[in-house]
């Protein structure tokens, strides 16, 4: 156990338990072989950077904008700064001119760490603003023109003066550590945020710590694994995993969605974090190349899918874990959990070839993989299902960038697909209806607050913005959830955005977009419809799908996509999509039903319509296609 939650004691305790064990793995150069970095050569590094910060004036409590990405570099330079009592205020090298400015006026950052010389001429014109900027530290070479009144260091530089301040005064670093005070903030995390200026999230040591040390209780990440690194680092997602990892003796072996394919055969992950739309994308890329397959290898693989599934959807009747909304009748025990084992019995030998001829997806991610992990949004029931089905349970996580990443998460073994678990031991959920009653009956929406000493200890310079979420320490996620039968919690959307039809009627727009997602046609898609009549949809079609889909069909369709939305078979398809897939059969109500829609020929891009997450950037996909949101209703 930690004796104070600081990051310094997290810092110095794991390296001192796990000196020689590897802690990251990076290639050098994009041909070369993973080298290998120990805990020893990690805490040396960090210990140099925050004693070299300590050399050049860095005070406790001073905010060290950091601007960097996924990579070696950007954990020990976080815990550099933390060790030493600096604020980290992160951000990726992918941040608009806009966002960096904003940032760093709005945070008083006498220091920045930026990755490289682009990143600097991006902010160049905006110095003058920064009252507070004295120094600027590139952890890549550079010769930038400066004014003159800032002071340029190498990263090298600040290692080189940490390592001579620790041989002038080996005591230096742990009476700085020593200093820390639990309720020291350590991280400003500003939000990408969907809607105006970022807001930054405070967190201090305790809050960040403590989450680190308790998020993954119970699962089995042992000393010795390894997973990937690929996330922006800035997101507290993959900040959470990189320091969890290293707290549990963990290898984080750094990679890219480019060479993610690659290095997971030379990795060979133990456990693996990713955000839903990425396993989104394994599983979408495992659907493409079946259907470039002969058509008897597809009908063998889609036998195989679907007796995998099926044996695992048995299996959890008869375990009684599937979740249910409403609690089970006496005639689920006693007729259905045993047809469950009947079922179970005939699917028996379908299951073993199954898993013989699925093996090849978890060969694909490097063949060791335990368990995975999914946050930032939810995960499609399907996806979830097929991973699970072969062997890799996803371990759904629920939280926010305010409460430290994590609040709720699946157990594994014993992984309830479609929910997102239970509170982690040490904190607590409470969820109210409109007229701010505790909702406690199942499948009864309500919105999701938490508590815990993970929450953030507010927004920066926000104390409105602050007032109007935290409440006698219980945070207004904004988040719309059920409860199950079994007490499980399951997403069911976010209260910003409900559409509220003409009619009055409240709609979440996001179950019917993840019925909608499993179409092969659709690639995105977002549900409209506020202040209408009925819901609409803007899909951005699967381009190779729909393409495919005309040549057996024998179907003339336009060169260019931009043509595509007045095109007649691109509407009759994905009118059929629609009505197949949003359908009384399927439990949608009339009101959620979707009567229109129209079709992007520009799929959402990062920093666009999509957050560094991906997530939909609602407010920005309505003000840029409000034209053809009008248009679909006339």
């Amino acid at each position: 156990m930690l004796s104070r939650y600081t990051m310094f004691e997290l810092l110095t305790k794991s390296a001192a338990k796990y000196t020689n064990g590897v802690a990251q793995m990076y290639r050098p150069d994009k041909n070369s072989p993973y080298a290998k970095i120990t805990f020893q050569q990690f805490f040396e590094k960090a210990r140099a950077i925050g004693l070299g910060l300590d050399a050049i004036g860095l005070k406790r409590g001073d905010k060290v904008g950091f601007i960097a990405d996924v990579g070696q570099n950007w954990l020990p330079v976080s815990m550099g700064i933390n060790a030493i009592g600096g604020v980290d205020v992160p951000r990726g090298t992918d941040a608009t001119a806009q966002e960096l400015t904003y940032i760093f006026k709005h945070a008083d950052c006498p220091v920045i760490i930026l990755d490289n010389e682009k990143v600097y001429q991006s902010i160049a014109a905006s110095l003058g603003l920064f009252e507070h900027l004295k120094t600027i530290i590139f952890v890549n070479p550079a010769s930038p023109q400066t004014p003159s009144n800032i002071t340029v260091y190498s990263l090298k530089d600040i290692i080189e003066k940490g390592n001579a301040a620790h041989a002038a005064n080996p005591e230096r670093f742990g009476e700085l550590g020593a200093r820390i005070a639990e309720d020291d903030l350590v991280t400003i995390i500003y939000t990408s945020g969907t809607t105006g200026n970022p807001k930054g999230v405070m967190h201090t040591h305790k809050s960040l710590a403590w989450e680190v040390w308790h998020v993954a209780d119970g699962l089995a990440i042992n000393a010795g694994g390894v997973t990937m690194g690929f996330l922006p680092p800035w997101h507290v997602a993959e900040r959470l995993i990189e320091s969890v990892s290293f707290t549990r003796g963990v290898a984080i072996a750094f990679t890219s969605v480019a060479t993610l394919a690659k290095d997971l055969q030379e990795a060979r992950p133990t456990f693996l974090l990713s955000v839903p739309r990425v396993w989104e994308s394994f599983y979408n890329k495992v659907i493409d190349g079946v259907k470039k397959a002969s058509p008897l290898a597809q009908k063998i693989f889609n036998f195989a899918r679907w007796s995998a599934m099926h044996y695992s959807l048995e299996k959890d009747i008869l375990a009684n874990i599937k979740y249910r909304l409403d609690k089970p009748s006496a005639l689920f025990h006693l007729c259905r959990r045993p047809l469950a084992l009947v079922n179970l019995a005939l699917l028996f030998v379908p299951n073993l070839l199954a898993q013989v001829i699925l093996g090849k997806v978890r060969k694909g991610l490097g063949g060791r993989v335990q368990f995975a992990l999914s946050g930032a949004g939810a995960l499609p029931e399907h996806i979830d299902r097929f991973f699970y089905s072969i062997g890799i349970a996803i371990v759904e996580t629920y939280g926010m960038t305010e409460t430290g990443g994590v609040t709720c998460r699946r157990t594994h073994p014993g992984t309830v697909i479609g929910t997102v678990g239970k509170p982690i031991n040490g904190t607590r959920i409470k969820l109210l209806d409109d007229h701010g009653n505790e909702v406690t009956k199942p499948n009864t929406k309500g919105v999701c607050w938490h508590t815990g000493p993970h929450i953030m200890k507010g927004y920066y310079k926000e104390e409105q913005k602050t007032s109007e979420v935290l409440k006698d320490g219980w945070l207004n996620s904004g988040d719309i959830l059920v409860f199950t039968a079994n007490g499980d919690l399951k997403f069911a959307g976010r209260a910003k955005d409900t559409i509220v039809l003409f009619g009055g009627e409240n709609v979440e727009p996001q179950p019917i977009e993840d019925t909608l997602i499993q179409s092969d046609y659709i690639h995105q898609i977002v549900v409209v419809g506020q202040d209408k009549k009925t819901l609409g949809a803007l899909i951005v079609p699967a381009k190779e799908a729909v393409l495919k889909y005309a040549e057996e069909n024998k179907l003339q369709l336009p060169a260019e996509m931009r043509d595509w939305p007045v095109n007649a078979d691109i509407q009759k398809l994905f009118k059929a999509e629609i009505k197949e897939r949003v359908s009384d059969k399927a439990g949608f109500k009339n009101f959620e039903k979707v009567t229109t829609f129209t079709v992007i020929p520009d799929e959402f891009k990062i920093g666009e319509e999509l957050t560094q997450t991906l997530k939909v950037r609602r407010n920005v996909v309505f003000e840029k296609y409000a034209k053809q949101i009008e248009d679909m209703y006339k």
